[in-house]
């Protein structure tokens, strides 16, 4: 319907003098006015109401425009950080039983990472930095290729709103660093004798792998227990293993933690116990990888041979990504290694991780079995677009189903094992002579022994379901070599089911990876799982 527009030429009950025109504005302004007030305060966390320039400080450098900001932190912190940290912030979401360290709780306002003095609630920058960067040796990932900025500082304020501090309290400024002293083996020798002075041996150890004698009695204030990391690994450091960064957790400590600050001792002996650190740290085992990459899949003219050294696999890129440990360890599988391949018929793909133990038999309850997942997202989904609308990258959600590939080092030795009795006795019948004819009761529980594969879906939580055996069509092969596994998976473009995963290159493929650990006793929930990747087909 057209609106229509009177001008002086229209009828004269029409017209507007000027004097109700003037009460008009002024009505419609306060009216205007009134609806900006109400959506800038009358919010679930009103400790939030303020002014953009009263929320954001001036070091952050972004301003989220009032409750159009705060709804989009809600929208984010819901798809992204809920499962964790839970809908109240309380650190209880449904991933929290397979994760230790247990998320962190945020309505006390106490935050590990932070650049500010003790006792003080952190710069919004600090919360920033988490978010991004995430917290390596722990489950919180990195969201800085997921998130924009203007996503990630919306998160910030949204997280803040689950606590009182942040609404009675102000930031102090952040540490100062001072001018950072140069390195030498003095100051390093120094800083070994106060390491040994403070007592951190008793948490570090004296050779700051983590295995001091109280290592094993540490709780925090939520009465969780603590875990020690090891020191000498740099891929282990939650927020970051550069000298300012040691000196800078040393200052402020980690709130919530056993481990305390350092204020007390003078800016030059910080620095010598950051030294002594610093030069312990093997630098060497630093690798450059992502929480979200592309991964490319190379198109080949060759027969796929279900065989990790095959020639094939030479000339196909690698690459790398950066896995999530959900339960703490000393020596965690960080990274995976991969190679994708297609050619008219099957997809293969070529995973590669270190290992130094191959953990083959899960057949006595104290043994665990190496393992390796992929998973892909079903459906019409993009990453971080459309809203955000790919499942959750931890085996799915209601209404967003995963499939899911695992291949088993236990059952790959189990086939192994009984192709070569086969062999010795000449292909006769094992198990109608030691069960009667009858089937071999544990094959009979495992109906997917002949090979060493299984195909599966998920929509959550709980609710991982094999496929039946007449849907099960995806092959593999896993090789142990020089403190390395290497394992190959192969499946056919071509499938009826509705659950498998249709590869086509209208669009990218989200995949993530697991990887169980049999030496650290991986088994269900306990592995080591990547973020979503974007596999491009060619």
């Amino acid at each position: 319907m057209e609106m229509k527009r009177y001008t002086h030429l229209d009828h004269p009950s029409k017209i507007l003098t000027s004097r109700q025109a003037l009460f008009w504005t002024l009505i419609l302004g306060l009216v205007f006015m009134g609806s900006v007030v109400w959506a800038h305060s009358d919010r679930k966390h009103d400790g939030l109401a303020k002014t953009s320039k009263e929320r954001v400080p001036h070091e952050r450098g972004h301003a989220i425009a009032g409750a159009g900001g705060f709804a989009l932190g809600e929208t984010v912190y819901k798809h992204m950080c809920v499962f964790c940290h839970g809908a109240d912030g309380n650190g209880g979401g449904k991933a929290m039983a397979y994760l230790y360290p247990w998320p962190r709780d945020f309505r006390k306002g106490l935050f590990k990472h932070r650049t500010t003095p003790p006792g003080s609630i952190p710069l919004d920058k600090d919360i920033f930095r988490t978010i991004q960067e995430g917290v390596p040796g722990t489950a919180m990932p990195g969201w800085k290729s997921a998130l924009s900025d203007e996503e990630t500082w919306s998160v910030v304020e949204y997280i803040k709103g689950f606590s009182e501090r942040f609404k009675n309290e102000t930031a102090r400024p952040a540490i100062d660093l001072g001018t950072v002293p140069p390195v030498t083996t003095e100051l390093i020798a120094i800083g070994e004798k106060l390491y040994r002075e403070m007592r951190c041996q008793g948490c570090h150890g004296t050779d700051l792998k983590g295995e001091g004698p109280q290592a094993e009695n540490l709780f925090d204030i939520w009465d969780h227990r603590v875990f020690v990391y090891d020191l000498t690994n740099p891929n282990t450091y939650k927020f970051g293993y550069e000298r300012n960064d040691i000196f800078t957790t040393l200052t402020t400590g980690i709130e919530g933690t056993p481990m305390k600050n350092y204020g007390h001792l003078s800016d030059q002996e910080r620095w010598n116990i950051t030294a002594f650190i610093h030069s312990k740290i093997e630098t060497n085992r630093v690798k450059k990888s992502g929480y979200e990459i592309d991964l490319y899949s190379t198109k080949v003219n060759d027969e796929f041979v279900l065989d990790p050294y095959h020639k094939l696999w030479e000339n196909i890129p690698e690459k790398v990504v950066k896995l999530l440990p959900l339960n703490a360890r000393k020596l965690p599988i960080s990274h995976i290694k991969i190679r994708s391949a297609l050619n008219d018929d099957a997809v293969a793909f070529r995973l590669e991780w270190e290992d130094p133990v191959p953990d083959r038999s899960s057949s006595r309850h104290q043994d665990f079995k190496d393992a390796v997942a992929v998973e892909f997202a079903l459906g019409d989904v993009l990453l971080h677009t459309h809203g955000h609308n790919e499942p959750f990258f931890g085996m799915g959600n209601r209404g967003k189903v995963v499939n899911i590939w695992q291949w088993r080092a236990d059952w790959q030795t189990e086939i192994e094992t009984k192709e070569k009795i086969e062999y010795a006795t000449k292909g006769m019948d094992l198990d109608a002579m030691i069960f009667g004819g009858e089937v071999n009761p544990v094959d009979a529980l495992n109906p997917f022994r002949d090979v060493p594969v299984e195909e599966m879906n998920a929509e959550g939580f709980g609710t991982l379901t094999p496929q039946p055996s007449t849907k099960q069509n995806v092959l593999g092969k896993g090789v142990w070599k020089d403190g390395s596994w290497s394992v190959v998976l192969y499946r056919t473009l071509e499938s009826l089911n509705k659950w498998d995963k249709r590869f086509t290159n209208d669009q990218e493929i989200l995949m993530a990876f697991a990887i169980w650990d049999g030496s650290e006793q991986d088994r269900n929930g306990r592995k080591v799982v990547s973020m979503w990747q974007r596999l491009h087909l060619p």
